[in-house]
């Protein structure tokens, strides 16, 4: 039993690893002419960007050392439940953290070279074609989510009467509430992919004065690509939760046989999901190295200074006149606090650890 609790975590914790291994060398995918998406001078890794190299290195270190006394003593005390919530909240902060990272070091890497020489363009465009996430649903997909919600919901419900009934068993008491949990957890990870869709749709996408074409062919490829991964993720979350409460309604009835049909179903399930997203995966980078996007960036202007009040040394800033969610500050890149967007994530992710705590309670 507790090598299966602690399997999660340690899951969670080894793709955190990937993850920092896939991106210790991201400043050089695009060879030593580039740090990340940003072109800079010859011997820029040998030189002034050194410096600017190990301090990324330290930064992606950073998430690893915050939470690891907390994980060791959850591990020690054999906290196993907390041990789970804690790295799932810590993995999800680490790919924030990561995302806003490699905008923070590529703005970074320019005013360390001072290679700007190779942004001439003094214009940009801005697409004025409306994006409506009608116009990105696909209603097949939107249709199975719905009725295997309405399934998993009627299940749940069953369970409860089950629970609530004369001379009930402990067994369904318990399942009644784990029903509950998973209930609450994976419609909780749809609202975030959804709210994260909409966001994505709603982006407006600013256009290089030349390329222009080019350019939109690499941004629809992008988006498409991650509208597909949102989708993914919600389908196969309304897949999990309608086989566990089918499993939590029925699996008591079944001979061994066919738990363990349903069980080989589940995973090939996944597996597929997987195949399909390595699949975009690369056909997005096909698409990249077709139109090699990191040659765009210098046709867009240079972002001016944003004019506001700069926190935490200039990596946080509050504008709320900035329409921009990210904007340029004296040490590279600065989150804007009194963005509409920025409080949607903050909220978010409070309530996941308000689940974490409930849960843990």
């Amino acid at each position: 039993m507790t090598a299966i609790l602690i399997s999660f975590p340690a899951i969670l914790f080894v793709f955190r690893l990937q993850l920092l291994r896939r991106l210790w060398r991201r400043p050089l995918k695009n060879g030593e002419g580039f740090f990340l998406a940003q072109r800079v001078g010859p011997d820029f890794y040998r030189a002034a960007g050194a410096p600017l190299f190990r301090r990324y290195h330290a930064s992606l270190l950073v998430p690893l050392f915050l939470d690891a006394p907390l994980a060791a003593w959850l591990v020690f005390t054999e906290r196993y439940v907390g041990l789970q919530l804690e790295q799932l909240l810590a993995m999800i902060a680490t790919i924030a953290l990561y995302n806003l990272m490699m905008v923070h070091y590529s703005a970074r890497a320019t005013a360390v070279s001072g290679c700007q020489e190779d942004r001439p363009a003094t214009s940009l465009q801005l697409s004025m074609a409306p994006r409506r996430m009608r116009d990105y649903t696909i209603p097949s997909v939107e249709s199975v989510i719905v009725v295997a919600s309405l399934l998993a919901l009627g299940m749940l419900i069953r369970s409860y009467a089950d629970s609530a009934a004369p001379g009930a068993s402990d067994g369904s008491e318990d399942a009644f509430r784990g029903g509950v949990v998973a209930t609450v957890w994976l419609f909780y990870w749809q609202l975030g992919f959804l709210l994260l869709k909409g966001s994505f749709v709603h982006w407006r996408m600013p256009l290089p004065a030349n390329r222009t074409e080019d350019f939109r062919r690499w941004r629809t490829a992008w988006l498409n690509h991650y509208l597909k991964l949102f989708d993914a993720v919600r389908l196969l979350c309304s897949a999990a939760l309608l086989a566990g409460m089918t499993w939590v309604a029925y699996a008591h009835s079944w001979p061994l046989t066919v738990q363990v049909m349903i069980g080989g179903a589940f995973v090939l399930v996944v597996l597929l999901s997987v195949v399909y997203l390595l699949r975009e995966e690369r056909r997005l980078l096909a698409t990249e190295r077709e139109l090699k996007p990191v040659e765009m960036v210098k046709e867009f202007p240079r972002r001016p200074i944003a004019e506001g009040r700069y926190l935490a040394g200039g990596l946080l800033y509050f504008n709320r006149d900035n329409p921009s969610v990210l904007v340029r500050s004296d040490h590279g890149i600065a989150l804007n606090l009194a963005h509409r967007a920025t409080y949607a994530g903050v909220a978010y992710f409070a309530g996941l650890i308000a689940l974490a705590v409930w849960q843990a309670s």
